[in-house]
C-alpha cells in the first residue's frame, strides 16, 4: 500500500496524471495527514510552504500558492484522527477517480499524418484526437494482432478487412509500444472469465 501510494502521489505531483485544484487541495491535505500526521499537533503550518503539494505545471504565483497552500492546511484539518495507513487508502482511492487512471497515452501519427494519442487501459486500446474528436476505443476482443513494422504499429481487427496503422518517430518507440500492447492483449487472452 505505502509503496503505491508514493507512486500515484509522485504521477500527480510530475503531472502525469491530472487534477482539478478540488481535486488537487483534497490530495494535497490527504497526503499531508498520511505523512506527517494530525493537524493540531503542530502550531504554524508555515512548514507546509517548503512542501511539494502541488503538481509541477500549476501556478508559480506566489499569491496563488500561498491561497492554495492555506486550503491544504484547512482540508488537512479535516482530517485528524485518521491513520497514516487509512490517508494512504484514501489518497489511492482519490486518484484512480482521476480522468485518465490506468492509461498510458502515446503521441503518434495516424495514416494521413495526423497527430493523435494512442493510448491502452484495461478494456483495450483507445486514440484521441487533439482536436477534440470523439475517442476511438478498440476494445481487446476486437483485435486479433498487434505488431509493428520498422517504425509503425499495426493493429490487426477481427472481423474487418483493414488492419489499422500507426506512425511513431522511430523504431525503438513502435516497438515498446507494440510489446507492451501485445502483453496486455495476451493478459487479457488468458483472463478473459476474469476481465470481463
Amino acid at each position: 500500500r505505502y509503496q503505491y501510494y508514493l507512486q500515484v502521489k509522485k504521477d500527480v505531483l510530475d503531472g502525469r496524471l491530472i487534477s482539478s485544484f478540488e481535486q488537487g487541495i483534497r490530495l494535497a491535505g490527504l497526503a499531508v495527514q498520511a505523512d506527517f500526521g494530525d493537524y493540531n499537533q503542530f502550531e504554524s503550518h508555515d512548514f507546509l510552504r517548503e512542501y511539494v503539494l502541488f503538481p509541477m505545471d500549476w501556478t508559480q504565483d506566489e499569491a496563488v500558492l500561498e491561497e492554495l497552500t492555506q486550503k491544504v492546511a484547512q482540508e488537512h484539518r479535516t482530517h485528524s484522527g485518521i491513520t497514516a495507513a487509512e490517508a494512504e487508502l484514501m489518497y489511492i482511492n482519490e486518484v484512480e477517480r482521476l480522468d485518465g487512471f490506468g492509461q498510458e497515452t502515446f503521441p503518434v501519427k495516424d495514416n494521413h499524418g495526423n497527430d493523435i494519442h494512442l493510448g491502452i487501459f484495461f478494456m483495450g486500446i483507445f486514440i484521441k484526437n487533439r482536436i477534440g474528436r470523439t475517442t476511438v476505443i478498440y476494445r481487446w476482443n476486437d483485435i486479433g494482432n498487434i505488431a509493428h513494422n520498422k517504425s509503425s504499429i499495426v493493429l490487426e481487427l477481427i472481423n474487418k478487412e483493414e488492419n489499422v496503422l500507426f506512425h511513431t518517430d522511430d523504431l525503438e518507440n513502435a516497438k515498446y509500444i507494440s510489446r507492451l500492447f501485445a502483453s496486455r492483449h495476451k493478459f487479457y487472452k488468458q483472463n478473459k472469465i476474469c476481465t470481463e
